[in-house]
């Protein structure tokens, strides 16, 4: 039987496919994907919106039932921003982040790689298994939260022999990440399961 985040999950990916918003499912969904089951509190989106998209995208979150809540203005200013507006489903506290592609090479690489993959029986597009190491990789050298790195390695260890290597490599150099890329291979998963 679903639980109610893959419920969500379900019901908001259907949304923006109907919706035309183009998005790809990141952070902890993306590695419980690739990696295997984690606790999340919230679900991460990538999604693409320019400045032309704010009114079509803030009439269409406004024809979600009532039961989710959106402030009025916050896509407007996450598309202003490059930032991220989030959408919260009361009757079960959970929380959906949905963070705008920025124009960095990187965000527009991953977004163009981003897979179509059948999770939780339905066509979801997903973060592929290089980018969602490279991206926890950049969140654990922004704040030094371990379980960015716990998830990269993961990922990584589940996914080895289907990696690109070549891309991984590429992206973890232009981004610095090499340190980091190399603490995370020496994570004792055991210490996490």
């Amino acid at each position: 039987m679903e639980n109610a985040q893959e419920k969500l999950l379900k019901e908001i990916t259907c949304f923006l496919r109907e919706q035309n918003i183009p998005y790809m499912i990141t952070g902890a969904w993306s590695v419980i994907f690739w990696g295997g089951p984690r606790a999340s509190h919230d679900i991460d989106f990538v999604v693409e919106l320019s400045k032309k998209d704010i009114k079509k995208t803030e009439k269409a979150f406004k024809i979600l039932p009532d039961e989710f809540l959106i402030q009025t203005g916050v896509v407007e200013e996450a598309v202003t921003t490059s930032g991220f507006f989030n959408v919260l489903h009361l009757p079960t506290m959970l929380k959906m982040d949905f963070w705008l592609l920025e124009k960095n090479a990187f965000d527009k690489s991953r977004f163009l790689r981003r897979r179509k993959e059948i999770i939780l029986d339905q066509e979801m597009f997903v973060a592929s298994p290089e980018d969602t190491i490279i991206q926890k990789l950049r969140w654990y050298k922004e704040g030094k939260i371990e379980k960015h790195l716990v998830d990269a390695a993961f990922v990584y260890n589940i996914q080895k022999k289907n990696l690109n290597t070549e891309y991984l490599d590429k992206w973890i150099e232009k981004l610095g990440l090499l340190s980091l890329f190399k603490e995370m291979k020496e994570v004792k998963l055991e210490n996490f399961l």
